[in-house]
């Protein structure tokens, strides 16, 4: 196995299945759910729903066995549901505006929030090693020291070359900020949460 193919979030508890292919099921899981709800919206507005069906499990088979033709596809469904998340965010704002409907309010959130889980979703699918995986393309390892090892951020999916051995609980990202090491771990291997090293 590749050292770049270990990659677990800092800070965390490796377990036996490997992250990628993790969020890789993340990924799949999603733009099967959202088929089913662009399917259903398209049965709601047009009655036609066996074409958007077939196409979409087509897609979603594809992707889910990492066909190289799928991965625009992928992304293609979460850009769609993304965007009628957002359409139907602003619908429900105005019914609050207009109405003073609590509902209203609620949805907006509601469709708010999947709009930009959707949009978060389809920026992982730029991430040149989420690529290289999906693809099974090898990346260049320039630049990483014998004892370092490739770990994402928590926070933002950042890719740092860490020292896990040098890692502290005042250890930050470098790109959002966020701790690398949880309280949690600082706890279980010593550390007072307010300790400095």
């Amino acid at each position: 196995m590749n050292r770049a193919e270990e990659l677990i979030p800092a800070g965390s508890t490796p377990n036996s299945q490997n992250p990628i292919d993790a969020m890789h099921q993340r990924q799949n899981l999603l733009i099967f759910v959202d088929i089913l709800v662009l399917t259903y919206l398209t049965y709601i507005f047009t009655g036609i729903w066996v074409l958007q069906a077939v196409l979409g499990l087509l897609v979603w088979s594809g992707y889910r066995n990492r066909r190289p033709w799928a991965y625009q596809g992928g992304i293609m469904v979460l850009l769609l549901a993304s965007l009628l998340f957002a359409l139907f965010a602003l619908f429900n704002a105005y019914i609050f505006i207009a109405s003073s409907d609590i509902s209203g309010l609620l949805f907006m959130f509601l469709m708010g929030w999947a709009s930009l889980s959707s949009l978060r979703h389809v920026r992982i699918h730029f991430h040149p090693y989420y690529r290289s995986i999906y693809f099974g393309t090898q990346m260049q390892m320039s630049g990483i020291q014998q004892s370092e090892i490739l770990a994402t951020c928590p926070g933002c999916m950042a890719i740092l070359a860490v020292d896990p051995l040098q890692l502290s609980p005042k250890d930050k990202c470098p790109q959002c900020g966020t701790n690398l090491v949880s309280k949690e771990t600082a706890e279980a291997f010593g550390y007072d949460a307010g300790e400095d090293e």
